[in-house]
């Protein structure tokens, strides 16, 4: 007998198995034979049989009526769900993100779950459909209207002589004016959530590559703008570019050019049956090629690249499963969508002649026969006058 299946959640895989969205965690529920069921209060069910795909919805009433006064429990809201077929599941599989605390009570009530002992509940989301495809570079086409606006504010920005920090509309444009001017954007078209982004991180700020970025933007260094929303979709976009207001200094030119090229080593190499590591490494000697290495300065601080190029993008911003391009094995397969990402960062002048940050990332998705670039976004319009 196959083993049923349990969640009890609403996060990504229960919209994966739901094809919607839930406001509070509840119960899903596979069986044996393959019938999946879900248990939602009244104020989730007019919702849910619009929107859930599943074969059978189950209200709180109708469960109540069934427990006949007993405790309205998970543990007997999950015996109600075992006993919709006759046959009794031998295991019933939960992810490895299944709430410990339910687990071991519901193990303490004999019900015989176990922890699916794999990388992902449900493999094929490291595949994506045609559907899914679609929905992420819907997700990824929002994003870039978000950067394509804050291009359009540094444009508009002035440079204030005395210290080179940027002006806008009067005032002085800092890293937090810039995020909220993007979220803002993203959030009249319905974007759910942020991850905390976007990072707008100027001069020394963007050598760091999760550092989000505080406090006044200047001219002539570098500005890492990386943004990552939640499409009402369900699907997440991820993008990076780097960009200068003024002049850049030969410096920059060589860190932009040597960046960008590593980039389309990586994308050049893209199809199903090669090894993300590989792909990875020549992103790497790339980048040395230019004169850029990696290491660790004296005072402990990572430089170069010292991340890996990809991960999956889906419905989480870093998807779980394969790890795409990254210093990992990982055979690439039609279906997978990984982001591109290459970067240099450099928090000390006497390494590599300048100081800052510089990433490019795009996301693709693996075709059958290369790869497809769900990102449009230019690349080559990176100093801003």
């Amino acid at each position: 007998m196959k083993p049923a299946q349990l969640l009890y959640e609403n996060g990504p895989d229960w919209r994966y198995a739901t094809a919607t969205q839930i406001s509070d965690p509840a119960l899903w529920y596979k069986s044996p034979k393959g019938v999946t069921h879900i248990i939602v209060s009244e104020l989730e069910i007019g919702l849910m049989r619009k929107t859930a795909k599943v074969d059978k919805i189950h209200a709180f009433g109708e469960v109540r009526t069934t427990l006949k006064g007993a405790p309205m429990t998970l543990e007997a809201m999950l015996r109600y769900l075992t006993t919709q077929e006759k046959a009794q599941p031998d295991t019933i599989e939960v992810p490895n993100h299944f709430p410990t605390g339910l687990f071991l009570k519901l193990k303490e009530h004999g019900l015989p779950l176990a922890v699916a002992q794999r990388a992902l509940f449900f493999e094929q989301r490291a595949i994506k459909s045609a559907e899914e495809i679609k929905k992420l570079k819907t997700a990824q086409k929002l994003n870039e209207q978000a950067f394509e606006h804050a291009f359009g504010i540094l444009a508009a920005a002035k440079i204030r002589k005395t210290d080179h920090v940027l002006m806008w509309q009067g005032a002085v444009l800092t890293s937090e004016i810039m995020q909220g001017e993007m979220n803002g954007l993203l959030a009249r078209f319905g974007a759910e959530e942020f991850h905390h982004g976007p990072v707008v991180a100027g001069g020394v700020q963007g050598a760091m590559p999760h550092a989000r970025g505080t406090g006044p933007l200047k001219a002539h260094e570098f500005i890492v703008i990386d943004c990552f929303p939640k499409h009402p979709n369900g699907y997440w976009g991820d993008l990076t570019r780097t960009v200068l207001k003024g002049k850049p200094s030969p410096w920059h030119r060589k860190v932009y050019n040597a960046v960008l090229d590593a980039q389309k080593t990586g994308l050049k190499q893209l199809k199903p049956g090669l090894n993300g590591k590989d792909i990875h490494a020549a992103v790497v000697a790339t980048l040395e090629a230019h004169g850029f290495t990696t290491g660790t300065d004296k005072n402990g601080n990572p430089y170069g690249m010292f991340h890996g190029t990809g991960h999956g993008v889906g419905l989480e911003l870093h998807d779980p499963g394969p790890r795409t391009i990254s210093a990992i094995n990982c055979i690439l397969k039609p279906g997978m969508v990984t982001s591109v990402e290459p970067g240099l960062y450099y928090t000390d002048k006497s390494i590599s002649g300048g100081v800052g940050g510089c990433r490019i990332e795009d996301v693709v998705v693996i075709t059958e026969t290369g790869h497809k670039n769900l990102t449009t976004l230019s690349k080559t319009d990176w100093i801003i006058k």
